[in-house]
């Protein structure tokens, strides 16, 4: 499967080509892009608008991929053939060095599904601190996004998700990137978990209630990306909160990405140091992402920071920036 993933990205499925093709390598701003997609007239705009944009695409203009490569895909069942034509069953998206496998924008919006990533998981991916662990849990893993475009984060890393087809599809992501140290099992984020020095969540959208619309663009990306496919399930928070404390290491951190309603009650009271940073605009459904070190001296930071085009997701610095925030 690695040297499979090679020849795929050898063919035109990476970032480099797709920032091209699409006009940005960045995920979550894929499906807007898709609306009107982008030609798939040469090699490499074909394998792109196989895999990521979900077009059937004639057999003979995927030159650049050879015949025992498509019916690997075939066999794998990323790819079904039909008369010389082929349709992609998944969608198979470069992430930076790796390729993360998830369901087709077109997808029926079902139970199980494995979202497209939205910001979200930018989000949490780069805010988590560099550093080589030992160990890294992801809760809730899906599709292993921030696993797969940080792989280099921990010696070993383990994914857990209750949903058997996030598990697939996070285990094709792995096997196709040769990320050999990360493994993905199925279970429940307030299952027991070997304790990890790193332990992350993206956690979902706590309420049925669609989010406050501030303005068209808003309400455009949300039809995009229904907010059915990022439902928690009942009692998923009263799950996770207790839940991570037990997995983390003595010394270890937690990240966590969540929306404020959810995340900020559950940390006011809890132990150690808590340091939340905001990044929605009033007026917008609040999201934010905490760094929570539960064996650490007793401090809560938050603040809040716009996002810009040269830092448009959380990072480390602010986690810094919370933590020197003056308490008040």
């Amino acid at each position: 499967m690695a040297a499979l993933g090679a020849q795929l990205r050898t063919a035109g499925l990476n970032a480099r080509a797709l920032a091209v093709w699409a006009g940005t390598a960045r995920i979550a701003a894929l499906p807007a892009r898709l609306e009107t997609p982008p030609s798939a007239e040469t090699p490499v705009g074909a394998i792109l608008a196989l895999f990521v944009a979900g077009a059937e695409i004639a057999r003979d203009r995927l030159r650049s991929l050879p015949e025992p490569a498509l019916a690997a895909l075939a066999a794998h069942g990323l790819v079904e053939r039909d008369a010389g034509r082929l349709r992609a069953r998944v969608a198979i998206l470069p992430l930076g060095a790796a390729l993360l496998v998830c369901d087709r924008l077109d997808a029926p919006a079902e139970r199980d599904l494995v979202c497209w990533p939205d910001d979200s998981s930018h989000h949490l991916a780069s805010a988590i601190p560099p550093g080589r662990r030992t160990g890294w849990l992801d809760l809730g893993c899906g599709s292993a996004f921030a696993p797969l475009v940080r792989p280099e984060l921990a010696g070993r890393i383990t994914g857990v998700d209750l949903n058997p087809r996030a598990v697939r599809h996070a285990e094709l992501g792995a096997a196709l990137s040769g990320i050999a140290h990360l493994a993905v099992s199925p279970g429940d984020i307030g299952d027991a978990h070997e304790p990890a020095a790193l332990v992350t969540c993206n956690a979902p959208i706590p309420d049925p209630d669609p989010p406050p619309v501030a303005d068209r663009l808003a309400e455009h990306a949300r039809l995009l990306v229904p907010e059915v496919w990022r439902r928690a399930e009942a009692g998923f928070f009263e799950r996770l909160w207790p839940a991570l404390p037990r997995a983390v290491q003595q010394g270890g951190l937690i990240v966590v990405h969540a929306a404020c309603a959810a995340l900020e009650p559950a940390l006011a009271e809890a132990p150690g140091e808590r340091a939340i940073m905001s990044y929605t605009p009033d007026g917008v459904r609040g999201f934010a992402v905490a760094w929570w070190r539960p064996d650490a001296p007793s401090r809560l930071a938050r603040a809040r920071r716009a996002l810009t085009l040269e830092r448009p997701h959380v990072d480390p610095r602010d986690r810094e920036d919370a933590l020197a925030t003056p308490r008040g």
